[in-house]
């Protein structure tokens, strides 16, 4: 039985309502609202509970909605001023005074959201005085340092740092994504070696992603491979209904686009496959990129240059469209 402050949140299904509650406040607030552009707050209040999830031990499969593992990242994307805080802190103890919980959880999180609030535009701030809250803060601050240690370029500390998170699989496996995505030999190594020490890894997922999506996405051959031979499903779906073959076609600009569409399709990747909601096929995300040798690798493997997606469009019509005069040629020629 789990104890403590996600338990006396009322779970998972509590740290869901507290965010629904927060940014409901967030969606009526002239000075916070502006930040959220979009129509809906969904995608941040989905973030947000997977956030509180996953910060408070909460299940795994519960903490696919984020899409970072550093809160400092996530933030810095906003130059959120005093006065922005001061509304967010004002939401955030609106949202906890209307939500049933006892008076010491209350405090806890009130005085958590203070300091975290502060850590996240610079400022340093003092341990949170929960013993739970303590520990649990230092490790997002390791996780912090760990994202930044990636992205600056420090990979001996990135490496020293990651094995720390290997006992929360959705976590490490987002700290994984990120090394490959950094294509530095170094980290694409300690990810390889990582999964051939932790099968189960395959199947964890970070930001709705495989580590098969994104090692196709982001061109790591060799971590394919690997993935592939340990038995990793070459037709899994992400959040957004796409295929490792649909990964590669979309994001992976290098030379290894081909050698990973032949990989993907030799393990059965369904060439055609159609998903999301464009119902795009690898080889019309291929056309709309401008990958000229990936689409060739796509045809060569059956891919069908006349597939239609949602719109009606084919690869083709995506290419013009797009202007990827190379990739229409080739698709000219091969019609």
């Amino acid at each position: 039985m789990r104890t403590g402050l996600l338990e006396a949140l009322g779970g998972e299904a509590g740290c869901k309502r507290l965010s629904a509650e927060f940014y409901a406040g967030v969606g009526k607030d002239e000075v916070l609202r502006p930040l959220f552009p979009g129509k809906t707050l969904r995608c941040a209040t989905e973030e947000f509970a997977a956030f509180l999830i996953q910060f408070l031990g909460g299940y795994e499969e519960q903490t696919q909605k984020r899409w970072w593992l550093s809160l400092r990242e996530s933030h810095a994307r906003f130059k959120i001023s005093a006065e922005q805080r001061s509304a967010w802190l004002k939401q955030m103890q609106a949202a906890l005074d209307a939500f049933q919980m006892d008076e010491d959880t209350r405090k806890t999180l009130r005085g958590f959201f203070v300091e975290s609030s502060a850590y996240v535009i610079g400022k340093e701030t003092n341990a949170p005085q929960s013993e739970e809250i303590g520990a649990r803060w230092a490790e997002q601050r390791a996780l912090d340092e760990c994202i930044a240690a990636i992205s600056g370029g420090n990979d001996q500390e990135a490496i020293a740092l990651a094995p720390r998170f290997a006992s929360r699989p959705s976590v490490f496996v987002g700290v994984l994504a990120r090394m490959m995505q950094s294509h530095r030999p170094a980290l694409i190594r300690f990810a390889s070696d990582a999964v051939e020490r932790e099968p189960s890894l395959m199947t964890s997922r970070f930001a709705g992603k495989t580590l098969l999506h994104v090692a196709s996405g982001a061109g790591c051959v060799d971590v394919v491979e690997s993935l592939l031979k340990l038995g990793a499903d070459a037709n899994a779906l992400d959040g957004g209904g796409h295929t490792p073959l649909y990964s590669v076609a979309n994001e992976c600009a290098s030379m290894a686009g081909p050698e990973i569409v032949r990989a993907l399709v030799r393990a059965g990747s369904g060439v055609n496959a159609c998903g999301g909601v464009t119902r795009a096929t690898p080889l019309h995300m291929a056309a709309r990129r401008g990958f000229k040798e990936t689409a060739q690798a796509l045809l060569d493997c059956g891919a069908a240059s006349e597939a239609k997606d949602r719109k009606g469009d084919t690869p083709l019509q995506r290419a013009l469209n797009c202007r990827r005069k190379e990739v229409a040629q080739l698709l000219k020629e091969r019609a």
